[in-house]
């Protein structure tokens, strides 16, 4: 029974841990027996899908006379207030993902319909769950100018990360930059490409460097973090999908041990959602205190996530002979105000194709 309740917990661990990554799509669908994507119809019908973040939608826009044609027919079958919006957009939770098959389903009022997703035909399968038992198939073409569908192409994997001097190094997640042919930041507006300097799987760790001179970097804590110890998240939860604007998270340091008594990793509570991945964990004087790493799943759990200690990047620097600096001796008090300036001139956008 442990077990059981063991793997159910892992399932959910890492939900955090691909930094908003594989997102796929699909565009001009169509039903099979159609052959291709009609136009009369359908002036846009697609389907976007995120194996991270489990979710798909669907959106349909249609033409004027498809839908004038919808409507009438609504009419005659006696539906009151039955017009429909020529925009149709429809969520749906993914419940399983095993390699390259994706299954959920979409609740309806008066129905169920169950669907599977073949990520390498490009096929949707969506099966009605009545007395009837109706099925049919919608067959998709891969969005290549967005992602493969064939080759499982990821669209986007972004992440944050934050400066440790002014030569440009900064620290984010492993899972944040592996599988990256190029990494990229953005600083002052522009996308500036990063050499990818080491990385170290087991702590989730990696070292980069951009050809930048940042205003301003993080120091490293000296003091091993308190239970109750206030702390600061900075970062880009789910990339530029909400807006440019560097995001924070506060809240307390609730253990010094990390998922399975993890003595490298933190568990703290504030929010800490994907895109925070590789963001720096400050404490009150702008010291690094952590790096935001994972979280589990918010449907299974509330307010747990988990960073890596700052003990542990620095021995990360060390062995890879980088120069970094430490917290001060003398503490002058750290305003608010000058906490988000830091923050902002130290944290960094970070991504890849």
């Amino acid at each position: 029974m442990m077990k059981k309740l063991l793997g159910i917990i892992v399932l959910g661990l890492l939900w955090c841990n691909v930094g908003f990554a594989e997102t796929y799509m699909f565009k001009k669908c169509h039903w099979s027996d159609n052959k291709k994507f009609n136009t009369e119809n359908f002036k846009m019908w697609t389907f976007a899908i995120d194996t991270e973040k489990k979710f798909m939608v669907e959106k349909q826009i249609l033409t004027a006379d498809y839908l004038q044609k919808i409507n009438e027919r609504n009419k005659e079958m006696g539906f009151v207030n039955s017009n429909i919006s020529p925009v149709v957009t429809l969520v749906s939770r993914i419940e399983l993902i095993e390699g390259d098959i994706i299954t959920g389903y979409h609740k309806h009022p008066a129905l169920v319909t169950e669907y599977t997703v073949n990520l390498k035909t490009s096929s949707y399968i969506t099966k009605t769950l009545d007395e009837f038992g109706n099925e049919s198939k919608i067959q998709c073409e891969p969005a290549s100018s967005e992602g493969t569908i064939g080759s499982s192409k990821q669209v986007k994997k972004s992440g944050s990360g934050f400066f440790i001097n002014n030569k440009g190094y900064f620290i984010t997640n492993n899972h944040v930059v592996k599988g990256c042919k190029q990494s990229k930041i953005k600083f002052k507006e522009e996308e500036v490409d990063a050499e990818l300097i080491a990385t170290d799987e087991t702590l989730d760790l990696a070292l980069l460097k951009a050809k930048v001179k940042p205003k301003d970097y993080l120091d490293i804590s000296d003091d091993p973090p308190e239970k109750m110890q206030r702390i600061f998240v900075a970062g880009y939860p789910f990339g530029k999908g909400l807006s440019d604007d560097l995001k924070f998270t506060q809240g307390i340091i609730s253990a010094v041990k990390g998922y399975a008594d993890n003595s490298n990793q933190i568990q703290l509570d504030a929010a800490i959602n994907s895109g925070n991945s590789g963001g720096p964990i400050v404490n009150e004087d702008g010291d690094l205190v952590a790096v935001a790493v994972s979280g589990l799943d918010k449907s299974k759990s509330e307010g747990i996530g988990f960073g890596i200690k700052a003990s542990s990047v620095k021995n990360f620097l060390e062995v890879n002979n980088v120069k970094y600096s430490s917290s001060s001796l003398i503490n002058f008090g750290f305003g608010e105000k000058k906490l988000v300036k830091l923050m902002e001139a130290s944290t960094v956008y970070t991504f890849c194709n």
